[in-house]
């Protein structure tokens, strides 16, 4: 049964023949089981596809099946939604992008099959002789959130009181979390400077921290803006939680590269593309999280004090390249299916979109209608398409 207030349609394309209302090359049909997807806690993220993951699973288990032991291939990952949520359900994945703090981010939830035991750090850490495995976490999350807050990069460059004063005042966090961030991001760095923690360890906390911050940031979801008036979510203390490990068996791969040449090196039997819709860049929608993963000191400019984000530029975010780069994908990737989310709002249009799949094979199209997400009325400069937006699945099967 469907959400209410969403509907479906399926479209069939092929190299060979024109439009085909009958479904197929639907093989392995396999629907989600009752109680599968979860709540994940996710960073906000513009276009995340946590409320569409039912979506996805039905129609790309159409095609595929875990059992097989197939690799998924998530080649612009961000919070990795899509990748923890067929992680969980036994595929292989790989996960890509080229951002650092989603790079920890998955790097964690992908990379890490099991909870870290932080060894010696938790041990020097605890009261106890020998934590346990499950409390080793608790242990080490518990003394950062302790930390006594410092005056880093985070509070000078993101906080009033660091920035009041100075040509261009921010309010990003409160002076506490910001300090706080600094003091917990530093000792991180420090134990994985003196090999007191290991790479699996060190990018949990990172995921952790890079969660916590993002719940206690004062913007009104991206950090385009900050607000003139701290918010309630933002007064609260930071606060580093564990994070929900999957287990697997299998051995999950983590990047972070330009997606279009590296899906010309990495095969996978599904390559999953998930790219911007529009003109706005991630980097510039999360830059803050990035230079916190970063903790690069950067240069910063202009009043949201941006760093640079050239060499981070998507091509689809330009109309004038989207198509092409889509194209470049797909002729060169080493995968059996390619499956490329989008919407009725993007800069491809649907009929340009299948067009090119057809060259390459045979194409089927899902799509579901869902409410559109409005934060504010039409006004003069700024009136809604329509009262419905289209979530796209565009299906190919890549010829042989």
């Amino acid at each position: 049964m469907k959400p209410p207030g969403t509907t479906s349609l399926t479209r069939r394309y092929s190299a060979r023949q024109g439009l085909d209302q009958r479904p197929r090359f639907s093989r392995r049909r396999r629907l989600a089981k009752p109680g599968r997807e979860r709540r994940l806690r996710i960073v906000n993220y513009i276009g995340s596809k946590r409320s569409r993951l039912s979506f996805l699973e039905r129609h790309i288990l159409e095609f595929s099946s875990p059992e097989t032991s197939w690799s998924f291939f998530d080649v612009f990952a961000g919070t990795g939604a899509v990748g923890r949520h067929f992680k969980r359900l036994g595929f292989r994945v790989i996960s890509n992008d080229i951002q650092r703090y989603s790079y920890c981010l998955n790097r964690a939830y992908i990379g890490i099959s099991q909870a870290p035991a932080f060894g010696n750090l938790a041990r020097t850490l605890s009261t106890s002789l020998d934590p346990a495995p499950d409390e080793a976490a608790d242990v080490v999350l518990g003394y950062l959130n302790q930390l006594s807050g410092v005056g880093g990069f985070v509070y000078r460059h993101y906080c009033l009181g660091g920035t009041l004063g100075g040509p261009f005042p921010r309010q990003y966090f409160t002076d506490e979390n910001g300090k706080l961030c600094d003091a917990i991001r530093l000792q991180i760095e420090q134990w994985r400077q003196d090999d007191l923690i290991s790479d699996d360890e060190y990018f949990y906390l990172l995921a952790s921290l890079i969660e916590a911050v993002d719940k206690v940031a004062n913007t009104a979801s991206v950090y385009g803006a900050f607000l003139k008036r701290v918010k309630p979510s933002a007064r609260k203390s930071l606060k580093l939680e564990k994070l929900e490990i999957i287990p697997s068996q299998k051995t999950h791969q983590v990047y972070q590269q330009d997606g279009n040449p590296l899906a010309r090196s990495v095969a996978c039997d599904i390559l999953y593309l998930d790219p911007p819709y529009n003109q706005r860049q991630y980097a510039t929608n999360y830059h803050v999280l990035e230079t916190i993963a970063r903790y690069d000191s950067p240069a910063l400019r202009g009043v949201t004090g941006l760093r640079d984000y050239a060499h981070q530029k998507s091509d689809f975010c330009y109309k004038s390249k989207a198509l092409k780069s889509l194209e470049d994908l797909i002729q060169n990737a080493k995968a059996r299916y390619v499956f490329l989310s989008y919407n009725s709002e993007g800069l491809m249009s649907e009929q340009d979109v299948i067009s090119l799949m057809k060259r390459y094979g045979k194409a089927e199209l899902r799509q579901e209608a869902h409410r559109r997400f409005r934060a504010d009325l039409n006004r003069e400069n700024r009136r809604y398409r329509a009262d419905q937006v289209i979530e796209y699945l565009f299906c190919l099967e890549k010829l042989a």
